[in-house]
């Protein structure tokens, strides 16, 4: 009987694992799909949403998309720019005041990304894993 209860109890911890594990989205930076790179590095991802580069590892010009506020936007600053709001506000404030960037195009959230990107092939964003499909192509994948 003890067996029994044991193996219950390790069967509900797997089951509840599981499901605080699909609770959490993965983040997918997309491409347009004409686009012949098959991949990115979340630096050369920081690189190009941060204005220190305007191109693919390919030499094709990249265009970032930016998402306005949301849980898809605070995945991507902190795990991919590694900065918070406030030090991307500061950041781009000094890059413009100094005529040195602009900041990427805002658009909206996932699904107007996701529009965007599909629509313009030198197009790079991101989205919650969710709503990733044919139309775009996923370069990275950020659990």
């Amino acid at each position: 009987m003890k067996k029994l209860k044991l193996l219950a109890a390790m069967a509900a911890a797997v089951l509840s694992l599981g499901t605080s594990i699909t609770a959490q989205a993965a983040l997918a930076i997309i491409a347009h799909p004409s686009n012949p790179v098959s991949g990115i590095s979340a630096d050369h991802a920081q690189r190009i949403f941060l204005g220190k580069t305007s191109e693919f590892a390919n030499g094709r010009p990249a265009a970032p998309v930016d998402q306005t506020a949301g849980a898809a936007r605070a995945k991507f600053l902190k795990s991919v720019l590694q900065k918070d709001e406030g030090e991307l506000k500061g950041y781009w404030s000094k890059l413009m005041f100094s005529g040195k960037g602009q900041p990427p195009k805002e658009v909206g959230g996932d699904a107007a990304v996701k529009a965007w990107v599909a629509g313009n092939p030198e197009a790079i964003g991101y989205v919650d894993g969710k709503f990733v499909d044919g139309s775009v192509k996923v370069l990275l994948i950020i659990p």
